[in-house]
């Protein structure tokens, strides 16, 4: 051995002894006291030492082999929920003091998104773009900001800032602040402008889902037609609200748009005035219900229901609306209810039932397009001095019982598309029982949305 090979054998011995250093060293799986010691992460480029210490807390304080797999994958499935990395491959191997090291390779997510859609329901399709910024700060952040135009809606704009709690995507606060300018014609013979602010925690849980949202908002009914009722005359102008508003609901359908099985319980409560302006309380509640009946038959049942009460007249803008292909069927948009003149005014109390049978269509393959029987029936009143408090020779007692007793009723049949991302309905409505001021549509309907009753 020459003196010029020495060196050179030395020098590949303590690569090796660097190699061997760096790769994963092996650890007992069965040892029940074990502890996290290191942490790295190859490909994650924007994420904060503050955020990845939350995300991180729970794997930290594992004690065992199989909670650190655990904790450490739950760990990563944020990080892919909350859109920071597209995929998170896990690996464990021996770090220092006889601990264990935690890597994570990611690939990471996209920063930047722009798309354009359409969204359709209440009647009404429009098209919209949205911008968004993905993980602004290092913490899973989401920015984002849309404009979109309709049939009814002239222009709308919405931005919003999107914060997890504790690195969680099933908690979020988010700010909010938007503008709408709505066309209310034909129903009604005037037009809205909707200016908000809003902050809103939301929290989806295994069983239940909660949002508890504060918005300030200002209203301008404005743009009055020549024809506009007297009514409409009076509720024109500006109005402030200023609310607290809290959601819970579950939902097991398997389909948001055409469920085959599964049930929705929503239950919305919202009181205004806290900070001024107008004052009311508020309720609202859903129940829907689906099931399979043999092997090709679907029979869906829901209920809705609402509760409007205040000091004196409730505001228009916050009235409920009944009525329409996604509402009572079988009726004009907003065709059930209080009118004056061509007016629809909306009500303070409401109910409306529903009952559907989805049904397979002879020669017809695809499960996506199906035959729909279905019967509706739905009811809409004030509560003041023009409608169940009016005094008449009956009572009030009586205009109540008529209330609950008499709804307006339609049956039909027709056909149900289910698209991915919205329902197509096609209906031959035929109303039964009507009030003089419904506006009843006998006859062929057309319908998409997402929500239907």
């Amino acid at each position: 051995m020459t003196d010029n090979e020495v060196p050179s054998a030395r020098g590949l011995f303590r690569a090796a002894q660097r190699h061997a250093q760096s790769m994963p060293q092996p650890i007992d799986i069965g040892a029940q006291n074990v502890r996290v010691t290191n942490f790295m992460s190859v490909g994650l480029t924007r994420a904060r030492d503050g955020f990845l210490h939350t995300l991180l807390e729970s794997t930290f304080k594992a004690q065992t082999f199989e909670q650190v797999i655990l904790e450490s994958r739950e760990a990563a499935g944020k990080l892919q929920a909350l859109g920071m990395a597209k995929r998170v491959n896990v690996a464990l191997d021996k770090g220092p003091d006889d601990g264990v090291r935690v890597l994570f390779q990611c690939e990471d997510g996209s920063r930047y998104a722009l798309k354009t859609g359409v969204n359709v329901g209440d009647d009404e399709g429009t098209a919209n773009v949205t911008g968004r910024i993905n993980n602004v700060c290092g913490g899973g952040e989401v920015l984002e900001a849309s404009y979109s135009r309709g049939s009814k809606t002239q222009a709308a704009f919405q931005g919003s800032l999107s914060l997890p709690v504790n690195a969680d995507p099933r908690r979020h606060i988010e700010v909010s602040a938007s503008q709408t300018m709505a066309d209310a014609r034909p129903y009604s013979a005037h037009d809205e402008v909707r200016r908000a602010v809003g902050v809103a925690y939301r929290a989806t849980g295994s069983m239940l889902t909660h949002d508890v949202r504060c918005t300030a908002a200002w209203r301008d009914i404005c743009n009055l037609g020549p024809e506009a009722s007297p009514t409409l005359r009076t509720e024109a102008g500006h109005s402030v609200k200023t609310s607290l508003a809290y959601t819970v609901s579950h939902d097991s359908r398997d389909s948001p748009t055409v469920p085959s099985r599964g049930s929705l319980v929503r239950a919305t409560a919202e009181v205004a005035g806290l900070l001024g302006g107008l004052k009311f309380a508020k309720v609202h509640g859903e129940l829907q219900t689906n099931q399979r009946v043999g092997t090709d038959f679907v029979l869906a049942t829901g209920v809705q229901g609402g509760l409007l009460v205040g000091p004196g007249r409730s505001p228009l803008s916050d009235r409920f609306f009944v009525g329409g292909q996604t509402s009572v069927r079988g009726f004009e948009f907003r065709g059930i209810g209080p009118r004056d003149h061509n007016d629809s005014i909306g009500g303070d109390v409401f109910y409306a039932a529903g009952v559907s049978l989805l049904t397979p269509l002879p020669y017809v393959q695809t499960p996506a397009l199906r035959g729909h029987l279905w019967a509706n029936a739905g009811q809409l009143a004030l509560l003041d001095d023009r409608g169940l408090l009016r005094k008449t020779q009956r009572g009030v007692r009586e205009e109540v019982r008529r209330f609950f007793m008499c709804p307006s009723v339609a049956v039909g049949v027709g056909l149900v598309y289910h698209h991915s991302m919205v329902r197509v309905e096609l209906s031959c409505g035929l109303p039964l029982v009507a009030a003089l001021n419904d506006r009843p549509k006998p006859g062929l309907q057309f319908g998409m949305g997402v929500q239907f009753l």
